[in-house]
């Protein structure tokens, strides 16, 4: 049976439009369907070449899926649609600080191009719930999104996307980095 979206779900939606670009970030009910085969780092399973260092805290599954209805897996080639945009999905086992059931994240993301040119940029993606966090269950399951809706595809690039979640109460924290490729 499922529980109503309001006490299941905690969906946050932050948006940066600059270029035409924005960002999403998402705690809670991330999950799409594995069809690769991925690179292991301390027991984590990495997809899409994402790179993870993770400090004191534990991730078991890193993936990248459109960020649209459907969030079908990407290849792992990262070959994007920019139109449909993509969503990182970051699954943890432990590691946050709850405190009476609730835990203060704080996500940055940065996207460069193949010139090195800062794209795109976003700090305190979690800003909104400073003071009431979210539920420990659904800081599970971290979504980041980067949209690319209107930007210019019809020249190839390669995007890097450098990302960072840190616990505000506690000492956890991972960042990484993955590639987009446009043809």
């Amino acid at each position: 049976m499922m529980k109503p979206v309001s006490s299941s779900l905690v969906l946050l939606c932050l948006t940066l439009s600059l270029s035409s670009c924005s960002f999403h970030c998402q705690v809670g009910n991330g999950t799409a369907e594995e069809k690769t085969t991925p690179k292991v780092k301390d027991e984590m399973l990495l997809y899409n070449g994402i790179e993870l260092d993770a400090r004191n805290i534990k991730v078991s599954t890193a993936y990248l899926v459109t960020n649209d209805d459907k969030g079908d897996r990407i290849d792992d080639d990262n070959v994007v649609d920019l139109e449909k945009g993509v969503k990182l999905i970051l699954l943890i086992k432990e590691g946050w600080k709850e405190i009476e059931g609730k835990v203060w994240l704080d996500a940055s993301m940065l996207v460069t191009n193949s010139s090195s040119e800062t794209v795109l940029e976003k700090e305190n993606m979690f800003a909104k719930f400073g003071e009431e966090g979210v539920s420990a269950e659904d800081a599970k399951t971290i979504g980041l999104s980067v949209n690319f809706k209107g930007w210019d595809s019809a020249k190839p690039d390669t995007y890097t996307v450098r990302f960072k979640v840190s616990d505000q109460k506690g000492d956890a924290s991972l960042e990484g980095s993955y590639k987009l490729y446009t043809r």
